[in-house]
């Protein structure tokens, strides 16, 4: 068989590719300015703005199950829409917030738009298992592009109109793709099943340790991503004096190298089944990045970790949620993704409060932790992955 994409898939990846880029610029155009935002909004404190940050991935992980579990009973599509317009819903709250508890409660509404799970199951669907990595980085750069915008133009929107229309912005938006995926998109054929949907199938997703051990790997990634995030700005504002209009020039180099770095690295691990190798030097990297702030405790050491976090999250992004819809049964997918994105959500929560930490406190704890973390991740990695034939 063709490991090329074939003209229908290509199409299918462009439209998910747009409608996936799409609600995403909705949430990245907030990321590079919403922890500086936050400061000034009423009764705000170092820990409300990790906390708001964070409640985001906390509810997204509340739904990622359901969602998953009812993308497999009634289709991909219906739960994708339903999820898209909650999140419309929690944009516009944030537009009008006042008080950082009202904006607690914005991000928390915005968070059950839990389209994850089965944005990813519809992808694994439409596309054959030995092209679906290449979809994924597809998707992924995408994904990576529209955050590269964000973070050059994000700031400079948000001085001009201000942060609440950034909101506004992201609600529109968002409206746009689900549009896009209610006419333009497919739903994927019915196929005869061999596992029906049942609550026992949860226990069979819970006790896989594949899905164990790549559910722990991504909330790791998005609990590191949304930390990093959360500080970097906060300190490039209020410790290192350079004001948020100038922190492309610090984001865009770093995101273009990890992109160009992303092509190669995906197709030796698709190509040449060296999935392992890519793997642990994502992981390394990551390490290598906290340690290096850790040493340099300064403006260059911040711009190492956004460097070499960035060219391991690319490195790490795609394979993943690859390597899980290779792992698990067709007819579980949408389960399993929910446990996945779940565990990533939750992740990225933890992420949020790791964040508020770093604004709080002197930044040793923080990269500490992300020491620490990466070098069990690449140790644990390195074990698991001895006994998978990818």
């Amino acid at each position: 068989m063709s490991k090329n994409f074939t003209k229908e898939e290509k199409k299918i990846i462009i439209g998910i590719s747009f409608a996936v880029a799409t609600r995403m610029l909705g949430l990245f155009l907030l990321l590079p300015v919403l922890s500086p935002y936050l400061k000034n909004l009423e009764g705000s404190t170092p820990f409300l703005i990790g906390f708001a940050i964070g409640i985001y991935g906390f509810a997204q992980a509340f739904l990622q199950i359901p969602f998953g579990y009812l993308s497999d009973r009634i289709g991909r599509k219906p739960v994708i829409i339903f999820g898209m317009l909650t999140y419309i819903l929690g944009s516009l709250i944030g537009g009008f917030a006042k008080s950082i508890w009202v904006m607690v409660l914005a991000r928390f509404i915005q968070g059950f738009g839990a389209v994850s799970s089965a944005m990813t199951a519809l992808s694994s669907d439409l596309t054959r298992e030995e092209v679906r990595t290449r979809a994924f980085a597809l998707i992924g750069a995408s994904i990576s592009l529209v955050f590269t915008f964000s973070v050059i133009f994000s700031p400079v929107i948000a001085g001009m109109v201000g942060v609440p229309t950034l909101f506004y912005i992201t609600a529109f938006l968002s409206l746009l793709a689900t549009l896009y995926l209610a006419f333009f998109i497919p739903e994927p054929e019915n196929h005869h099943r061999e596992i029906e949907p049942s609550l026992k199938n949860f226990f069979i997703i819970f006790t896989d340790k594949n899905q164990v051990f790549l559910n722990l790997s991504v909330a790791l990634l998005h609990a590191f991503l949304v930390a990093i995030f959360t500080t970097i700005p906060y300190k490039l504002v209020y410790e290192y004096g350079i004001p948020k209009i100038e922190h492309w020039k610090i984001y865009l180099p770093a995101l273009i190298l990890s992109l160009v770095l992303m092509a190669p690295a995906v197709i030796l691990a698709e190509r040449n089944k060296k999935f392992r190798e890519v793997f642990l030097l994502g992981v390394a990297l990551i390490g290598f990045g906290f340690l290096f702030y850790q040493v340099l405790n300064s403006l260059y050491g911040a711009i190492l970790l956004l460097v070499l976090f960035l060219i391991g999250f690319h490195f790490l992004e795609p394979i993943i949620p690859s390597l899980l819809t290779k792992l698990t049964h067709r007819d579980l997918r949408g389960l399993s993704l929910g446990f996945f994105n779940t565990s990533q959500f939750l992740g990225a929560f933890l992420g949020g409060m790791l964040g508020g930490l770093a604004i709080k406190h002197e930044i040793f704890a923080f990269t500490t932790i992300g020491i620490v973390s990466s070098v069990l991740w690449f140790i644990s990695t390195y074990l698991w992955s001895k006994n998978i034939r990818f």
